[in-house]
């Protein structure tokens, strides 16, 4: 009768361990990822963005994690292809590599949080992020038909779609809607940028640089990395540009540059401008 409980009793405590070791498990890959994403966002803050999308780009954060930073990164570099391949990476959430940065105990007391009590991200739309990249890569027929598959249409973005497919019916009906969104809010830089957009694909450049200089958002002298405005400079530059007024086309192309020297469409615009 004693050896059948202390066979009980044994094979309670190795199965128990076991169960503690799977908690705790340095080589879990999910916690593994915490210290990556942890070194590609240390990169990150000191502009080493190569660096940033190598510890990124890990089968685990592809997976489980939605980079999204990853993949407004890549396009920002016009690695679009590699974007949409990161996007479709994706599966489904499952993160709990926040557990790693905990001494053992406590390790185990947040994996059996998350067991019980998983947290619930809001829903991944991979459809959205594509129509975004596919905006950006210039491909703007497969951005709509990805955009008409998503759950997200946040109207701005909607309307500077449908206006760069030239489908300005579509396009005036979202800019309404962009309108109401933005009507109670004080600063209204966003929509300013989508207006001027919307003209300036119909090429009424008066009225969308009227609207492309409101977006502009002044900021303090001290702030002299600040890229809250680089979208418009470039809208600002593509204005000029179609203008034939090539002078202050390369301004805002180096303005942008000055903040953000990775950017490809102001490396590229700069480069066709300065070859002329």
């Amino acid at each position: 009768m004693l050896k059948k409980v202390l066979a009980v009793f044994f094979v309670i405590v190795i199965i128990a361990g076991g169960f503690c070791f799977y908690l705790v498990n340095p080589f879990d890959p999910q916690y593994k990822s915490f210290y990556t994403e942890m070194r590609a966002y240390q990169a990150y803050q000191k502009g080493d963005i190569d660096t940033f999308i190598k510890y990124m780009s890990t089968p685990v954060t592809l997976k489980y994690h939605a980079p999204v930073v990853l993949y407004l990164t890549l396009a920002n570099k016009g690695r679009y292809d590699e974007a949409i391949a990161a996007i479709n990476a994706f599966q489904r959430y499952r993160d709990y590599s926040v557990c790693a940065q905990y001494k053992p105990a406590m390790r185990m007391f947040c994996r059996l949080s998350d067991i019980f009590f998983p947290v619930q991200p809001p829903k991944f739309d991979k459809n959205y992020w594509l129509s975004k990249i596919y905006f950006d890569k210039g491909d703007y027929k497969t951005a709509v038909d990805y955009l008409d598959k998503s759950t997200m249409r946040p109207p701005c973005y909607s309307a500077k779609l449908y206006a760069a497919a030239e489908n300005f019916e579509l396009a005036d009906k979202e800019i309404k809607l962009c309108e109401a969104q933005y009507a109670p809010k004080k600063y209204k830089y966003a929509l300013y940028s989508t207006k001027g957009y919307y003209y300036l694909r119909q090429k009424k450049y008066d009225v969308a640089l009227d609207y492309l200089t409101k977006a502009v958002i002044k900021v303090a002298p001290k702030y002299k990395n600040y890229r809250g405005n680089n979208t418009t400079y470039l809208l600002l530059a593509q204005l000029y540009k179609e203008q034939n007024k090539l002078d202050k086309a390369r301004y805002y192309y180096e303005l942008v540059i000055k903040t953000d020297p990775d950017n490809y469409r102001a490396q590229k615009g700069l480069g066709l401008i300065l070859h002329k």
